[in-house]
């Protein structure tokens, strides 16, 4: 009695090896095809003979395994490998005429119809009446197998060898089917005595299975190579009614390899092989979670229903997490609330593949279920907004009434293609509240602001601008600090001066008076006041004071006496203040002339009066003194008081005069002179009479 042992499900797919191997089995009847399935299995050709059908030649998802060229260069099993060694040596070297060498063979899987089918093929350069060979089909691959040397086939409990048979130019196989069977009784093992091994043989029928081998010439339509008869077999094998695929059990392969045995018998020498190829044989599903964010990165929680393992992750941009055994069933993947600050759930988009399985959104929430081969491929998107600045700069910071004035703004932290507007507005306060008044909304372009437009001001005073950005669908609004540009505007004052006088005498005191005009109410500062001797008020400054500025009011200079004639030029400099420019008057404006005095002649004559006396008939040692006494006009006697007086030694006879340098008779009139000797004890003195000597001053 045949029977089919049950065995352990595998774990993930990783690979898949496929055998052919020669196995005592139920024969198969070449027939339709397999009930689900549109595959040509049992024709015997590569290509399609019935409309809507499918063969090696349009098949999808097809897998190629190719052989090392016949000859030495071929490769094989050696030191008389058999098939429940998974310890192999693998040698290089032609394969015996009466031995089969492999060439290729290829290998497709497909779920339709709630069924797992399985399409195997092989090709060999010689024909010969028979055939004994095996499909390994293994979740994990074995790399590197092809070379030669020691190996050690990656075998996992549950692997699947089909058994691929016919002798005596026989064109339909017998199939059979056996597990890799790891624990348990050796009871379960098919020819060995000892675990591990290949499980008891299950032969296949018409009701799971199909096959044949070409019986005429055919043409590979995938190499483009002629086959002879007998050197091309197939078959279909249906994995669920087969058992290899039981109802709700996950089971999955990821690699196949073709080999030959030398005999019919299982024990047989296995000779020449094809290496492993990945496959992708399972009844299993996948969900497959994907990660974007845009404009930044954050961590993102999820949490699963269904049986999922991880139950939870988390996932950042770029992030996958992959399900990749997943059986029929329903699942859930849902984005856990609440997000990451500042994030949202852009999107959510699932694709689902294969038929019956299918994926469904609502919020952050996917849906999903899963039949035998489905795909499902979700990508959670998420958004935030970056969180720019904005700086501004304006053309002046100072600038005067009527002085066109623009701003500029720059944008840093937006992203590159940032658009919106950005808002350019000018207040009278520093909270930016007060009396706005636009600049003007420009369009931003991949982060880049226009300036604003020109404002002109008509009045003086601080005033404040701002930038305000509005914000994209990737960026958040942003504002410039209001007091971060403060622009002043001045006054163009204008000084006029008044002096006191404009033509005055030597001696006189003048000052100067002046007044602004076109300044603000408040205007402060000082005016100087200067006097200059030339024209161009550069020459012989004399300062006339300076003096503080209240509210506009102006006071006086302060007063110049001019002592010497000439022209004088006055100007007045107003310092400014912090809204009002300086100013300074015309030089020329303000003309002093101090004239030189008239003068008037008068004349009045007088002399400085000098006499000389001679003695003579006095001893020559005389002594004594001779007071020279001149009288005014009004004294003709001499009597009263002298002018004048003088009195000089003497010192014998001769002439002595008087040294007066000081004394001027002025007075109109006879003035008369005395003089008079004193005498000493040798001689005796005398006197002239008064008027003897006289001079007379006459009115001019």
């Amino acid at each position: 009695m045949v029977k089919l042992l049950a065995h352990t499900p595998p774990k993930w797919v990783v690979s898949v090896v496929i055998s052919l191997l020669v196995v005592f089995a139920t024969t198969i009847l070449a027939a339709a095809n397999l009930t689900g399935s549109t595959f040509e299995g049992g024709d015997g050709n590569l290509v399609v003979d019935k409309p809507g059908d499918t063969d090696w030649s349009n098949v999808a998802g097809l897998n190629i395994g190719v052989d090392n060229p016949s000859g030495t260069s071929d490769n094989s099993f050696g030191q008389g490998t058999k098939e429940d060694n998974a310890s192999v040596t693998v040698v290089s070297g032609s394969i015996p005429p009466n031995k089969s060498d492999l060439t290729r063979f290829y290998e497709a899987s497909e779920f339709t119809n709630g069924a797992n089918y399985l399409y195997l093929a092989w090709e060999r350069t010689n024909v010969l009446g028979s055939a004994n060979m095996d499909f390994e089909i293994n979740q994990a691959g074995t790399p590197g197998l092809g070379t030669p040397g020691a190996h050690t086939i990656n075998r996992t409990a549950g692997d699947l060898l089909v058994t691929y048979d016919f002798n005596n130019g026989g064109t339909v196989p017998a199939l059979g089917l056996l597990f890799w069977v790891t624990s348990g009784s050796t009871s379960q093992c098919f020819s060995s005595n000892s675990l591990p091994c290949w499980g008891n043989h299950v032969a296949l029928n018409s009701a799971n299975s199909e096959g044949a081998i070409n019986s005429v010439t055919v043409t590979d339509p995938i190499s483009g190579a002629t086959l002879p008869g007998l050197t091309f077999g197939e078959t279909a094998i249906n994995l669920t009614t087969a058992g290899v695929f039981p109802p709700g059990v996950c089971e999955a392969f990821g690699s196949a390899f073709l080999k030959s045995r030398s005999s019919a018998s299982f024990t047989a020498e296995v000779k020449d092989f094809v290496a492993p190829i990945p496959v992708n044989i399972s009844n299993c599903g996948t969900i497959t979670i994907h990660k974007v964010t845009e404009n930044g990165d954050a961590s993102f929680g999820y949490t699963t229903t269904g049986g999922l393992t991880p139950g939870t992750f988390s996932l950042s941009n770029g992030g996958t997490q992959s399900y990749t055994k997943v059986a029929v069933g329903s699942y859930s993947v849902t984005e856990s609330s609440p997000l990451p600050t500042g994030w949202t759930l852009k999107s959510l988009v699932c694709t689902a593949t294969g038929t019956g399985t299918s994926a469904s959104t609502s919020g952050a929430v996917a849906s999903i279920t899963m039949a035998p081969g489905g795909n499902v491929d979700c990508t959670y998107t998420n958004h935030t907004n970056l969180s720019p600045n904005i700086a501004t700069n304006l053309s002046a910071t100072t600038a005067n009434i009527g002085d066109p004035v623009h701003d500029s703004a720059t944008l840093t932290g937006a992203s590159a293609t940032a658009g919106g507007t950005v808002t350019y507005t000018v207040y009278t306060d520093s909270a930016c509240t007060l009396n706005p008044q636009t600049a003007g909304t420009v369009t931003v372009t991949n982060g880049s602001v226009p300036d604003s437009g020109s404002i002109s001001f008509a009045a003086a005073g601080l005033y404040f601008w701002q930038a305000s950005y509005s914000g994209d669908a990737n960026n958040n609004p942003a504002t410039s600090s209001c007091t971060s540009e403060q622009l002043l505007i001045k006054t163009n004052p204008s000084i006029a001066t008044t002096l006191s006088a404009t033509s005055v005498a030597i001696g006189t005191t003048v000052h100067d008076s002046s007044s602004l005009s076109g300044q603000t109410s408040d205007a402060g500062g000082t005016v100087t006041y200067t006097v200059y001797t030339d024209n161009a008020c550069t020459a012989g400054a004399q300062s006339a004071g300076t003096k503080t500025v209240t509210n506009g009011t102006v006071p006086d200079s302060d007063g110049i006496t001019f002592n010497s004639a000439g022209t004088f030029y006055w100007q007045a400099v107003y310092s400014g203040d912090a809204k009002n420019n300086g100013a300074t008057s015309v030089c020329t404006s303000e003309q002093l002339v101090v004239n030189p005095n008239q003068s008037a002649i008068s004349t009045a004559p007088n002399l400085i009066p000098n006499d000389v006396a001679t003695i003579s008939g006095a001893t020559t040692n005389a002594g004594g003194t001779i007071t020279f006494n001149l009288y005014s006009p009004a004294d003709a006697t001499c009597a009263g008081t002298p002018a004048l007086t003088q009195t000089v030694s003497v010192s014998g006879n001769g002439s002595y005069s008087t040294t007066n340098s000081t004394f001027v008779a002025s007075a109109v009139g006879t003035w008369r002179w005395q003089v008079t000797y004193s005498g000493d004890s040798n001689n005796v003195g005398s006197s002239s009479n008064c008027g003897v000597e006289s001079f007379t001053i006459s009115a001019g």
